[in-house]
């Protein structure tokens, strides 16, 4: 495995670098975005094919909490159609997920009008480590299909508690050419 893939992977692993915390619990319902799952990116006719990534196009990184989550921390689970999931970190978890293998970074096609941006993606792990759901956070419009694509069909080992085996998420980000933050499109 080269260099580049080898820091990609372990960006998306355990090894993460540790950014302040983020969570789409933290926003009002007037403010969160919709989630865009990756069958309606697909089927958007404006959406710019993707091809593989070269090396340096994309950076990942997994948002961790900026200290030990506390006890009714509202970051620690989150309820996706009913179905409850803890932060892949909690500490109430004897080992948090870990993807088994390389992601397959995905790099929008054609020509953009703006090359840098940033996606964060929210990752649903049930208790088999199958990823369930991906959705969109917060996007810079032409990287969240390559995002979405980016994420198919990884596969982890599931989040582990006292109990067992348990649903798990994390907000993952990808940074397209300098990365700019989701919404914020330069002149």
């Amino acid at each position: 495995m080269n260099r580049t893939k080898s820091a990609m992977i372990g960006a998306l692993g355990i090894a993460a670098m540790v950014t302040g915390a983020v969570s789409a619990q933290g926003l009002s319902s007037a403010d969160r975005p919709q989630p865009i799952r990756l069958a309606q990116a697909a089927a958007d006719k404006t959406e710019t094919p993707s091809r593989p990534a070269r090396a340096r196009e994309v950076r990942l990184r997994v948002f961790l909490p900026s200290g030990k989550m506390q006890k009714d921390d509202p970051a620690e689970y989150v309820e996706v159609d009913g179905e409850r999931y803890v932060h892949f970190r909690s500490s109430h978890l004897k080992s948090p997920a870990r993807p088994l293998g390389d992601p397959t970074l995905r790099y929008p096609a054609g020509i953009l009008v703006h090359k840098n941006g940033a996606v964060i993606v929210q990752l649903l792990i049930d208790e088999h480590g199958e990823l369930v759901r991906s959705d969109i956070v917060c996007a810079a419009p032409a990287f969240a299909r390559s995002a979405l694509e980016s994420v198919q069909g990884l596969k982890f080992q599931p989040a582990v508690a006292r109990e067992g085996p348990v649903k798990s998420y994390m907000l993952v980000e990808f940074g397209y050419g300098k990365g700019y933050p989701c919404g914020r499109i330069p002149d």
